[in-house]
């Protein structure tokens, strides 16, 4: 018996084809779903992974380059040497921020898909944004 892409429910007897990006291309794959409602999301999830995919290297190289040069610009413009630190680990907050709010938009690993569902990797990203959250503002609030 298939499991469900969305739900990992056992029991999917249905498929539907969905565009992918894997490795640089954009393939279509049949994925399983048990019920509509899950098909819907398993196509909604599909259409956000196709339009950020593509996009997911430059928004990271961007990020990055981002983290460092807005609290260091901030430090060298005020003069105040707390603006570095308090400035890289607010941008890691915000990050945080992106990841729970949009977190099927930035997964481009179709494998970690077929193992735990989307659903489930949702979850994983969400939690993951929070704890990114909570830590930066634990640091930001030891700093100060």
């Amino acid at each position: 018996m298939s499991r469900c892409a969305y739900c990992k429910k056992e029991g999917a007897s249905k498929k539907t084809a969905v565009h992918f990006w894997i490795q640089n291309r954009q393939k279509i794959k049949e994925l399983d779903y048990c019920s509509e409602a899950c098909k819907q999301k398993i196509h909604k999830f599909a259409v956000l992974q196709k339009t950020n995919a593509n996009r997911f290297t430059g928004f990271v190289l961007l990020w990055m380059i981002a983290a460092l040069i807005i609290p260091l610009a901030l430090k060298t413009i005020t003069g105040n040497p707390i603006f570095f630190p308090v400035g890289a680990l607010a941008m890691l907050g915000i990050l945080g921020l992106i990841i729970t709010i949009y977190p099927l938009g930035l997964s481009t690993n179709t494998k970690l898909v077929e193992k735990i569902g989307i659903k489930y990797m949702a979850f994983y990203f969400r939690i993951t944004g929070i704890l990114l959250v909570v830590s930066a503002f634990v640091m930001i609030k030891d700093r100060i």
